[in-house]
């Protein structure tokens, strides 16, 4: 005799049960509200946390004030190196992250990696700096960390693509949380949501990018290295692109690779 329980299934769900569409990020699902995940959380799920254990050497650059570095180090690894321009003080970094003994923080004058041994490195990870930098600096990181990273180490890095930035741009009302508003009883949230959006363009949306223009020359400007481009740099330093984009920021790329 079939279970009441399993009996009771068969009538339930007519069509066949339907969460929702799991290849859209966007996409709305019973979990309604609720539905929805930081992109920092998934970077963090998707490109940190599989990757860190207790015998992992990290090289970090562009740490800044130390928010990545610190749920890198809250995962024990055996030693932390953060490199950037800017002095541990003047970013606050000490005060963020603490002081600890398997973290040292290294202030960058070049490209070189000063003070990284050679193919000492596990794990790379770089998210909201590559981007400031031009192409050729870029590249010439590159082969530094050609030179640090061990065999088989896997590395994260974040770069600007002006076509995924403006494509973002343009589809803002499908890559956005305008999508959790779709349902017809949530037209006041949309109507304030684009109200907004047409009184504080600036914060919300941006021009868009155009390749053809001068370079912009102003502090934190953002240098097109194009997602392509990127990748094939990267192979020619000895790497190589196991997933192009991690797809876990809908504006910029975030480029897995792994030192062969």
């Amino acid at each position: 005799m079939r279970d009441l329980l399993l009996e009771s299934f068969s009538t339930f769900w007519e069509g066949g049960f339907y969460e929702g569409l799991p290849t859209d990020p966007m996409a709305p699902s019973g979990y309604g509200i609720f539905g929805y995940h930081s992109s920092l959380y998934l970077t963090y799920r998707m490109c940190i946390k599989p990757y860190i254990g207790s015998d992992t050497v990290v090289l970090e650059i562009g740490p800044g004030r130390g928010a990545w570095t610190k749920a890198i180090a809250d995962l024990e690894p055996k030693q932390v190196f953060a490199v950037d321009v800017v002095s541990p003080d003047y970013a606050g970094f000490w005060n963020y992250v603490g002081r600890k003994p398997n973290i040292q923080h290294i202030v960058a004058e070049d490209f070189s990696l000063p003070g990284v041994p050679d193919q000492s490195v596990d794990y790379f990870f770089s998210f909201g700096c590559f981007c400031h930098l031009k192409p050729h600096m870029c590249i010439s990181y590159f082969d530094s960390l050609a030179r640090t990273m061990k065999p088989g180490a896997d590395g994260f890095l974040m770069i600007a693509d002006y076509d995924k930035f403006n494509a973002c741009q343009s589809d803002y009302r499908g890559r956005s949380i305008w999508r959790a508003y779709t349902h017809k009883k949530f037209a006041p949230h949309r109507l304030v949501f684009e109200l907004f959006l047409k009184l504080f363009p600036g914060k919300y949306l941006q021009p868009r990018l155009n390749k053809a223009e001068p370079e912009q020359t102003h502090p934190g400007a953002w240098f097109h290295f194009g997602l392509d481009r990127a990748c094939e740099a990267l192979t020619k330093a000895g790497f190589r692109v196991v997933e192009p984009d991690m797809q876990t920021i809908h504006r910029d790329p975030i480029i897995h690779f792994v030192k062969v």
